[in-house]
């Protein structure tokens, strides 16, 4: 059995109790039990000063090298705004010479103009930056915007490249047409019977009169009025000698008829320009005198009126005149601009 033990105990001592003698007994502290405790708190300390140290170092205080990414970080990021505010002035321009497309040269060349939903090819769909998710909001927006703005240039460029290479090939076909359109008069001489029905001269019956009558001296130069090649050259108990041109890229074909000669470098299948004498006037033929029937027929055969085609005042030497000038023109122009001085097509 245990005893009690009436004793006062001091707070400041550390005690164990001794279940042999049922009392506690103080704990004599040594040099070495302070030295430890001592050890420990030193201890805890360095920790807790070292963890300071590293959270003012890592959140408060930057290294020079994380000062230098910094510095060029927000160089980065005004160069890169510099050039989103590029890209749009960029995109600015384009969109005008779009709208000068579509409201100028497609319709002066009567084109269909480009669709919206052409336009808007590769808008929409999956996002296509998913590569910036994960980034600061920040730095994500910044990234997104510029990719935004470059794929929206690309897909200008790209659809305005591709509508000019268009509007070239259709002016090139178009400067092809108009070369063989027979707009001139093919003779320098008064119109004296014009396309229709009339009484016809010699047969005295009405007859559909298929081209125009140009009053000329036996002689005078009969001049092609549009490109083209020959298609025959031939004596015909009506016409008498007679040249036809084919015109195929505008669609036409040219009749020349009652001629006194046709040269002998005007044959079939040769090529000519517009103004190119190919023959002579006369009074072959069914003819009461010396004059030049000029007929223009489209690819289906039908007759047309000459006058239809025929420029105001555009007689052969006139358009001899106007060329002239225009070679004139083309020669100044390449002496001016060296570069530009490429041999100019007819």
């Amino acid at each position: 059995m245990c005893c009690t033990e009436d004793a006062v105990m001091d707070r400041e001592s550390r005690y164990v109790y001794d279940p042999k003698t049922c009392s506690f007994k103080e704990i004599e502290t040594t040099w070495k039990d302070t030295l430890a405790h001592v050890g420990q708190t030193v201890g805890l300390a360095v920790i807790l000063a070292g963890l300071l140290v590293w959270g003012l170092d890592r959140h408060w205080v930057s290294s020079p090298h994380e000062e230098a990414l910094e510095v060029e970080n927000a160089a980065l990021e005004r160069q890169l705004d510099q050039v989103n505010n590029r890209m749009t002035r960029l995109s600015a321009r384009l969109d005008t010479l779009a709208e000068r497309d579509r409201t100028l040269y497609r319709r002066l060349f009567q084109m269909s103009p480009i669709s919206k939903d052409v336009r808007q090819v590769g808008v929409g769909g999956t996002d296509p930056y998913k590569q910036f998710e994960g980034m600061e909001a920040e730095t994500k927006s910044l990234l997104k915007n510029t990719a935004e703005k470059l794929d929206k240039l690309e897909r200008q460029m790209s659809l305005q490249k591709s509508s000019y290479r268009e509007l070239y090939r259709v002016a090139r076909e178009r400067r092809k047409r108009l070369r063989q359109l027979p707009a001139i008069r093919p003779a320098d001489g008064r119109i004296i019977s014009n396309f229709g029905m009339r009484q016809h001269p010699i047969l005295k019956v009405r007859k559909m009169h298929k081209g125009v009558d140009f009053l000329l001296r036996t002689g005078s130069p009969v001049m092609a009025t549009a490109e083209g090649i020959v298609k025959s050259t031939e004596q015909s108990p009506s016409y008498g000698k007679v040249v036809e041109i084919q015109h195929p890229e505008a669609g036409y074909m040219t009749r020349y008829a009652h001629l006194s000669e046709i040269p002998d470098d005007i044959y079939s299948g040769r090529k000519v320009q517009r103004g190119d004498t190919i023959a002579y006037s006369g009074n072959s033929g069914l003819s009461t005198g010396p004059h030049l029937h000029y007929e223009v027929y489209d690819q289906d055969g039908k007759a047309l009126d000459p006058m239809h085609f025929l420029m105001p005042d555009m007689n052969p030497e006139s358009y001899r005149e106007l060329e002239r000038r225009t070679e004139k023109y083309r020669a100044s122009t390449m002496q001016d601009d060296p570069a530009s001085a490429a041999p100019a097509a007819r």
